[in-house]
């Protein structure tokens, strides 16, 4: 099976402790997000997982413990973006994060770590020439280290309506969507990056703009180095091919706080215990556990690729 943490909670830059405990303890629980009363518990070791995949603006704090992944199959997505202080409060100086990326891309090779540039928007601070710009700087100190890029546009979620409007945060036209995605790809070839857009539909590819999605099959099975058979399921999203896997994130938590981010409630952290098998709080007596009956999606033929 495939498991994930999303950026609804940054946990590798976060909740390092907790991780290392559910690898050491063989098992993880997560509370529903559609159900306060419904938890799943899930083996948590390699037999079982055939990828790991990790969500994160700042992987740093992971490195140092990279050792206890030596049996696993991971798969990094870092967010770099431009943005300073008063857009990202909790993101460490980003010549340290790219930094960090390097590092990692050395650790577990620079196919295992994908480069997000996302959200994008414009503000006072930052116009479309901006963009540019940073896209470009980015792209030439990432080189080498990664072979992919993906952005998005921002989503302004109704309940963050007013508070983008105050900063005046806003999301492109479709016209300045064009332009930077056309800019983005031709970039890309330019730095040997493959420029992968994130939900934003498939009007992209004539822009060369590769529009199947993030963690589709075969990024998957690269990930897992074999060929793995999936479970028959829908797809949940009509922009993509993505094939999501089981999220051991929740909601709230992340110590970033960025701005325009609908996750970005912090009030969580307070309720976070390493010794917990969940994230946020402890079991309740009141609570159903249902077993999740995780194996390996692994071809038992065998397929290299």
């Amino acid at each position: 099976m495939i498991a994930y943490a999303s950026m609804r909670t940054d946990i590798p830059a976060f909740y390092s402790d907790w991780l290392m405990r559910r690898i050491e303890e063989g098992f993880v629980m997560v509370r529903s997000p559609y159900n306060d009363h419904l938890i799943y518990k899930l083996p948590f070791n390699p037999e079982v997982i055939d990828c790991l995949g990790f969500c994160t603006k700042d992987p740093g704090r992971m490195i140092p413990r990279l050792g206890a992944f030596k049996e696993w199959k991971t798969l990094w997505h870092v967010t770099i973006t431009p943005y300073g202080k008063e857009y990202e409060p909790g993101v460490r100086d980003k010549r340290e994060i790219v930094s960090a990326f390097k590092n990692l891309s050395l650790r577990v090779g620079k196919d295992k770590v994908v480069w997000r540039y996302d959200p994008v928007f414009l503000s006072p601070l930052f116009s479309i020439s901006s963009h540019k710009t940073w896209f470009s700087t980015l792209s030439s100190l990432l080189e080498g280290y990664t072979d992919r890029v993906i952005f998005s546009f921002l989503d302004i979620y109704p309940f963050l309506k007013d508070n983008m409007k105050s900063l005046g945060i806003r999301a492109p036209e479709k016209s300045e969507m064009e332009d930077l995605a056309s800019f983005f790809v031709e970039e890309g070839k330019r730095h040997g990056l493959v420029v992968s857009s994130c939900a934003e539909g498939r009007w992209m590819n004539a822009l060369g703009v590769d529009t199947s999605g993030c963690l589709t099959r075969e990024v998957w099975e690269k990930c897992a180095e074999k060929k793995l058979n999936f479970p028959n399921k829908k797809n949940k999203r009509g922009e993509c091919d993505c094939i999501l896997g089981f999220d051991i994130g929740g909601y709230g938590g992340c110590g970033m706080k960025c701005v325009y981010c609908y996750g970005r409630n912090y009030e969580r952290h307070e309720i976070h215990n390493p010794l917990s098998p969940l994230l946020f709080g402890w079991p309740r007596k009141e609570d159903e556990i249902k077993e999740v009956k995780a194996e390996s999606w692994a071809d038992r033929d065998g397929w290299l690729l």
